[in-house]
């Protein structure tokens, strides 16, 4: 691995692309389709006429269906106008049509899928997290976060935990091959089984580097397989481990993860949309999600020619208002004494904020601007490494940069990200790693970065 230091050398870019096309290969081909949804990250947060003048930041209103390879497209929300946000899809055994289930337990079927019920007019202790249809189209079951099952059609009520403390929420349902039970995973590893459901094995009481996010049963029915957010693949019983995108640096969190019918293989999507293939089944592309509207399921055909990506309205996120005397136009800008940064485009649209940690008084207050950037960069001392650094200003021996939270050489970082917004660094601007990507692909060369006090 080749890293560039705080100052930009000559010579670097070549041995950093083939670093980046090795690392793309390892994961497996990704490709990008049209942008999901209207709403994209450039939109405007518009102001929310508070006193102390907030800003939200604007999320998507709709959800859409994403059909790729052999999938096709049989209708979603987007045609309705239904604002409830999307929890899972699933595909029906003929690989002609899907369910759509929203957190409020609202089940919508296109394509062959057929309607059974759902939860409309139903208070929920807690949202819907999943669908699992049963194995031969009689019906499906709804599990909720707090473990509560929810039967319809000619399908059996075989047990839940909603009754029962958890250490962490239910994240998904699957069937037991036979359609007489069926099994649930909790976000910490746990697994529970009702039913002819046989219970394999599971993470619960294992430290994890990330929560699980979803399960998928073998094509057997005599195992399973456990995805977590980081991309880390768990299996247990029959289930075949094909690979994993586990410490591989998965920019974002992996939502969703489906498999071919035969269990040939496997597909991990990410939250912004990237589709990743593992096994024998081929990766039929991406879709370019964002904030506003992410991804929150994948639906695989059964003959694994091809699956669908749902996406559900993104959560707005509210911050505080801009510093005064903190410039005009398209820029970065950078309260020292507040330990926060916001991206601003034309006409004062804030498209985020988040917290930071640099060093009190450095840089001046002024205005910058970005001049050199690095993918990679070191400290010089002590192994001390940094990803996605954006240079904007001059010190006394090194440049001034954005920056992710360093790691030491044993990957153990210098801080963590509870303890952003405290002054923290010897003279750079440390973020969280989704939102040093952030603004290193958000600001050009030549971006504007105006620092106040």
């Amino acid at each position: 691995m080749f890293w560039s230091p705080c100052l930009p050398r000559r010579r670097r870019a070549l041995s950093l692309a083939v670093v980046a096309l090795s690392l793309a290969s390892l994961a497996g081909p990704v490709t990008m389709a049209a942008p999901a949804g209207a709403a994209a990250a450039a939109q405007a947060a518009q102001p929310t006429g508070d006193p102390d003048g907030a800003y939200a930041v604007a999320a998507a209103k709709t959800s859409d269906v994403h059909p790729m390879g052999a999938a096709r497209f049989y209708g979603s929300l987007a045609d309705t106008g239904i604002e409830d946000r999307v929890a899972d899809i699933a595909a029906t055994r003929t690989g002609r049509g899907y369910w759509i289930v929203t957190e409020g337990g609202h089940v919508h079927p296109y394509g062959d899928a057929r309607f059974f019920g759902d939860l409309r007019g139903v208070q929920l202790n807690q949202p819907i997290v999943a669908i699992a249809p049963h194995p031969r189209g009689l019906g499906y079951w709804l599990a909720a976060a707090d473990g509560g099952v929810f039967t319809y059609g000619r399908t059996g009520f075989y047990g839940s935990m909603g009754a029962i403390p958890l250490v962490s929420p239910v994240v998904d349902i699957v069937s037991s091959a036979s359609g007489r039970g069926y099994l649930m995973a909790a976000a910490d590893g746990g697994v529970f089984t009702f039913g002819d459901a046989r219970f394999r094995g599971s993470m619960g009481g294992r430290p994890l580097d990330a929560p699980v996010s979803t399960m998928i049963r073998s094509s057997t029915g005599r195992g399973y397989t456990l995805f977590a957010t980081d991309g880390g693949v768990f299996t247990f019983g029959d289930a075949p481990f094909l690979g994993s995108l586990g410490r591989t640096g998965q920019p974002h969190r992996i939502v969703a993860g489906d498999a071919a019918g035969d269990g040939r293989g496997y597909w991990l999507v990410s939250e912004r949309g990237a589709v990743t293939s593992f096994g024998a089944v081929a990766n039929y592309g991406s879709v370019a999600a964002s904030g506003e509207e992410p991804v929150v399921g994948i639906a695989a055909r059964p003959d694994g020619a091809g699956y669908w990506l749902a996406t559900t309205p993104g959560r707005p996120s509210v911050g505080p208002p801009l510093p005064a005397g903190s410039g005009s136009g398209r820029r970065v800008v950078y309260s020292n004494s507040g330990q926060r940064v916001w991206l601003v485009e034309h006409g004062e649209w804030v498209i985020d904020s988040w917290l930071v940690s640099g060093r009190p008084g450095v840089p001046s207050p002024g205005t910058y601007g970005v001049f050199s950037k690095s993918r990679h960069a070191w400290a010089g001392h002590g192994g001390i490494t940094m990803e996605y650094m954006v240079r904007f200003a001059r010190g006394r021996s090194l440049a001034i940069g954005f920056h992710s939270i360093p790691v030491r050489s044993n990957g153990s970082p210098l801080q963590s990200e509870a303890e952003l917004g405290q002054f923290r660094s010897a003279g750079c601007v440390r973020q969280r790693w989704d939102k040093a990507r952030l603004l290193y692909e958000w600001a050009p060369i030549g971006t504007p970065v105006v620092v106040t006090a």
